[in-house]
């Protein structure tokens, strides 16, 4: 089955013309058509894409609406998803397709590791580069489990899947100068719940960027917090209904982070660290909580 790559950017073009020569390097790769979904609103030279890809213009903000806008512009029966600052590896598409294609999933993520180039602080445990946009679920394909998830990053699905469940929610993910996320875990779950099965592939690889402003430790503590936003936002239906619109359940949460930080010990300076983003996090929930007045969120 041919399979359509969408791939939305924003504002990045060294960056796109680094994906774009990974996809064009892939080795063996089932046919495939490209979709580039440019969600810049403001106008600017069209990047040089390889021949035969396409480019569509998505002025409204955010990742999901761009996303949302490469699925209406794809008609063929898979759709695989790829991020403008990660380089595939040669062999990305061929094992992320191959469950699909083989009739053993319905939906299938991929390894994505961070720039083994740049240099690590010993400060960033490892249980944090999920902030930076890593993935690793283990060395063997496998079902994903009941609370796993999959990237965007890289991701390959049935498009017909993918349109019975509306695409992402466009109150999700990234948009404009808002880094919120939760649009790919949000995106998993209704596929889930549509019935897809999903599976974990590590031998299909991305590699994402990792600039310097993100081995800061303010940037990471600003995006954990922005990950406990983003988590409320994706349990908002539940949350939203529990006394203290869900307040309990994130210092629950963060009650149960705190006594496995003090098992790891808490005088390293990496653990401390760990620690403080679990607190960040927590807080970003809460406040996320209180902004939610009759339905609307700030």
């Amino acid at each position: 089955m041919e399979v359509t790559v969408v791939l939305p950017t924003y504002r990045r073009p060294a960056s796109l013309a680094r994906a774009l020569a990974g996809l064009a390097a892939q080795v063996d790769p089932p046919p495939y058509r490209l979709v580039v979904v440019d969600n810049d609103p403001a106008p600017h030279p069209a990047p040089e894409l390889p021949p035969g890809a396409r480019l569509v213009h998505e002025p409204t903000p955010g990742a999901a609406a761009a996303r949302n806008r490469g699925i209406a512009e794809t008609d063929t029966p898979l759709l695989a998803m790829l991020d403008d600052d990660v380089v595939p590896d040669p062999g990305w598409l061929r094992a992320l397709a191959a469950p699909v294609l083989a009739g053993r999933a319905d939906l299938a993520g991929g390894r994505v590791v961070l720039d083994p180039s740049v240099p690590r602080p010993r400060w960033l445990a490892a249980g944090l580069e999920g902030y930076l946009t890593a993935l690793d679920l283990g060395p063997e394909e496998a079902p994903l489990d009941r609370t796993g998830t999959l990237l965007t990053a890289s991701l390959l699905v049935r498009t017909d899947l993918l349109r019975a469940i509306g695409g992402f929610d466009t109150d999700l993910g990234p948009k404009g100068g808002s880094q919120l996320v939760g649009d790919d875990v949000q995106l998993v779950r209704d596929l889930r719940r549509a019935g897809a099965r999903a599976v974990w592939v590590p031998s299909s690889v991305v590699v994402h960027e990792l600039p310097a402003e993100r081995t800061r430790p303010g940037w990471v503590l600003r995006r954990a917090y922005l990950q406990g936003r983003s988590d409320w936002r994706v349990d908002r239906a539940t949350l939203e209904r529990r006394a203290a619109r869900g307040a309990r359940v994130a210092a629950a949460w963060w009650a149960g982070q705190l006594r496995q930080r003090r098992a790891e010990g808490l005088g390293s300076r990496s653990v401390a660290f760990h620690a403080l983003c679990d607190t960040a996090r927590t807080a970003g929930a809460a406040a996320e909580a209180l902004s939610w007045r009759g339905g609307v969120g700030r």
